[in-house]
C-alpha cells in the first residue's frame, strides 16, 4: 500500500507542483469545462433541449409587476397553474426588463456559464472529503463531462436546474464544515443556500435535504448536529415562505403533494434500484462513467470508507433523476482512477519520471474531453437500433423560429394548434398561440392529467398520417384551428424521429385539412371544421346532382 501511495504522489507531482495546487487542478478542471462550453456554442446555433414554460412564466411574473401569476396561459387550453420555485423566473424577467437581452439566447448563453461556476464549491467539496487536491480534480473534471450531468444542466433547462446545481454543491460544502466542525459560522449561509435552492428546483432541495442527514449521520451525530440539521430546515423553508404561502393560497396545499407523485415520484423500492442502478448500463453515451463510479464505490467499501457509498445508494433510492448518482460518483470514480488505476500503469509501464507525465496526462484529458464532446453531439451511437446523442436536437431550430413568426403574424390570438413534437414545449412562449396538447407544468394538477397529457402527446405526435391525427383529436374531443407538423428529422421529448413524407401527402390529399404555410422543416394546416366539411360536403353532393341531371339531359 505505501509503495502504492508513493507511485500515485510521484505521478501527480512528487515535487509538489501539482499534487498539493489547488490552482492547478482548478484551472485543469475549468479548462476542460469552457473549452466544452465554447464547443457547445460553436456546435449549436439554438439551445438545446428547451425552456420554453420556463420563459413564459419569466413573461408572466414581469407582466404581473413582479408578483406571481395564478396562472400560465398557453399551454394547453385552460393554462397550467404556477407553482414552481420562482428565484432563477425572476432573474430572467430581470435580464428581460432591465438589460434587453433575448430570452431565448440566455438560455443558450447563461446555463453553460453556471456549469462551470458550479465546478469550485465542487472541487472543494470533493477535496474536503477526499483530501486530496489530485483526486478532488479529477473528480470534479468527471462530474462536469458526464453526458447525463452535462445534458440537463448545459441545456436551455439548465438555466433553472445549474443554478439549483450551483446553490446545492455550495451548500454541500458550508455543510461538511458546519457538521465537520461545528463552527456556527458555517450555520448561516447553509441556511440561505437551502432557501435559494428551495426557491429553484424541488428535486435539488430534496437532494441537498438527504446529503444534510448523510452528513449528520456521519459526521456529528450529538444534539449539537441534530440542531443545526434542524436549523438548517426550518430557517431555509422559513426563508422561502413567500413564495410556497402564496402559491398554497391560491392552489391550496395539495398542489405540492400532487405534484410529488408525478415524474415517478420519490423512493421506489426495488423497482427504483433496478432502474438507477442497472439502466445506467444500458446507456449507451455515459455507462462508462457509472462503470467507474461502480468501481469507486466498491474500492472504497473494501477499505471501510462508507460515506460515498452510501450516498450514492441512497441518491439511486431516492431519486429517478440518475445525474445526481454524480455527485457522489465522479468522488469515487476519481478515488479509483487515482488509487488504483494510475499505480497499475505506473508499474507495468515502469515510468520513473513524471515531468514528462503531468503536462502529458493534462493534454490528453483536454484534449479527449473536448474531442469526445465534438464527436458525442454530432454523431448518432447506434446499439442494437438503439440510437443516442449526449445532447439532443434542440427544439426550435432557424426553420421553426420562421413558422413560429408566421403564426404569430398571420394567425389571431385566439387560434388553438396542435403542434407536433419538441417544438410544442416553445411553442406558446413564441407564438403566444395556444397549444392544446402539452405535458408541461401539467404535473401541478395531479398525476393523471399529467399522465394523461404525457400519452396523449407522444402518440400524436408521433403520427405519420391525416388518418392517425384526425383519429388522435377526436379521440381527445379537440377542436384546433391549426396543426404544425414537422417535416424530416424532429424529436419527442427529447427521442429522435423522421417524419415520413408519407405524412405530407396524406394531409394535403385530406379534405380535412388546408396547407396553409411549409418551409424546409414545418408544415402548418388549418383544420377543416365540422361544419365547414357538412357544408363542402352538400356543396359537392348538389354539384355531383347537377352534373348527374346535365348527363341524362
Amino acid at each position: 500500500m505505501t509503495s502504492r501511495k508513493a507511485h500515485v504522489r510521484a505521478f501527480f507531482g512528487g515535487d509538489g507542483t501539482l499534487a498539493e495546487s489547488d490552482r492547478a487542478w482548478l484551472s485543469i478542471a475549468l479548462g476542460v469545462a469552457g473549452c466544452v462550453y465554447l464547443s457547445y456554442l460553436a456546435i449549436y446555433s439554438y439551445p438545446v433541449h428547451g425552456a420554453g414554460l420556463y420563459l413564459a412564466i419569466a413573461e408572466q411574473i414581469s407582466e404581473h409587476g413582479y408578483r406571481l401569476p395564478r396562472t400560465i396561459p398557453h399551454y394547453t387550453a385552460d393554462g397550467v397553474p404556477f407553482a414552481y420555485p420562482p428565484l432563477m423566473f425572476y432573474v430572467i424577467a430581470a435580464f428581460r426588463d432591465g438589460v434587453g437581452i433575448d430570452p431565448i439566447a440566455l438560455t443558450r448563453y447563461l446555463p453553460g456559464l453556471i456549469t462551470i461556476a458550479y465546478l469550485v464549491p465542487y472541487y472543494y467539496t470533493a477535496k474536503e472529503l477526499l483530501e486530496s487536491p489530485s483526486h478532488a480534480g479529477i473528480a470534479t473534471v468527471l462530474l462536469f463531462v458526464t453526458p447525463v450531468v452535462l445534458k440537463w444542466h448545459l441545456a436551455a433547462g439548465g438555466i433553472v436546474r445549474a443554478a439549483a446545481f450551483l446553490f446545492v454543491l455550495t451548500g454541500l460544502y458550508t455543510g461538511l464544515h458546519l457538521f465537520k466542525t461545528g463552527d456556527r459560522r458555517w450555520l448561516l449561509p447553509s441556511v440561505v443556500l437551502f432557501a435559494l435552492t428551495v426557491l429553484t428546483h424541488p428535486v435539488y432541495a430534496t437532494f441537498f435535504g438527504l446529503t444534510y442527514l448523510l452528513m449528520f449521520s456521519f459526521f456529528d451525530r450529538s444534539q449539537r448536529g441534530i440542531g443545526h440539521g434542524v436549523m438548517v430546515a426550518i430557517g431555509g423553508i422559513l426563508l422561502a415562505a413567500p413564495w410556497w404561502w402564496q402559491v398554497i393560497s391560491m392552489h391550496g396545499p395539495t398542489i405540492f403533494s400532487t405534484a410529488a407523485r408525478t415524474h415517478d415520484g420519490l423512493g421506489g423500492g426495488a423497482p427504483r434500484l433496478l432502474e438507477s442502478f442497472v439502466s445506467p448500463l444500458l446507456s449507451l453515451s455515459h455507462w462508462p462513467f457509472y462503470v467507474l463510479s461502480v468501481a469507486g464505490v466498491l474500492s472504497l467499501g473494501r477499505r471501510r470508507r462508507f460515506f460515498l457509498p452510501i450516498w450514492l445508494l441512497s441518491t439511486g433510492y431516492v431519486f429517478v433523476q440518475d445525474r445526481l448518482l454524480y455527485v457522489a460518483g465522479s468522488m469515487a470514480a476519481a478515488v479509483f482512477i487515482v488509487d488504483v488505476c494510475l499505480p497499475t500503469v505506473r508499474e507495468r509501464f515502469r515510468v520513473e519520471s513524471n515531468r514528462r507525465l503531468v503536462p502529458l496526462f493534462v493534454v490528453v484529458l483536454l484534449g479527449c474531453s473536448v474531442v469526445g464532446f465534438g464527436v458525442l453531439t454530432t454523431t448518432d451511437i447506434e446499439l442494437d437500433g438503439q440510437t443516442e446523442h449526449v445532447l439532443p436536437a434542440p427544439y426550435m431550430d432557424r426553420q421553426d423560429q420562421r413558422a413560429m413568426t408566421w403564426v404569430k403574424h398571420r394567425t389571431a390570438p385566439s387560434a388553438r394548434f396542435v403542434v407536433l413534437g419538441d417544438a410544442a414545449e416553445l411553442f406558446p412562449f413564441v407564438t403566444n398561440r395556444t397549444s392544446l396538447i402539452s405535458p408541461w407544468g401539467v404535473e401541478w394538477e395531479g398525476n393523471a392529467q399529467f399522465e394523461y397529457q404525457k400519452e396523449l402527446y407522444d402518440s400524436t405526435s408521433a403520427c405519420s398520417n391525416a388518418e392517425c391525427l384526425t383519429r388522435s383529436l377526436a379521440d381527445a374531443q379537440f377542436q384546433p384551428e391549426y396543426v404544425y407538423v414537422p417535416k424530416g428529422h424532429y424529436t419527442i421529448r427529447r427521442d429522435d424521429r423522421t417524419q415520413s413524407p408519407r405524412m405530407r401527402r396524406s394531409l394535403v390529399a385530406s379534405k380535412r385539412y388546408t396547407l396553409v404555410f411549409e418551409n424546409r422543416g414545418v408544415m402548418i394546416f388549418r383544420v377543416v371544421s365540422s361544419s365547414e366539411m357538412a357544408i363542402s360536403l352538400r356543396i359537392e353532393a348538389v354539384s355531383t346532382s347537377n352534373a348527374t341531371a346535365q348527363i341524362r339531359t
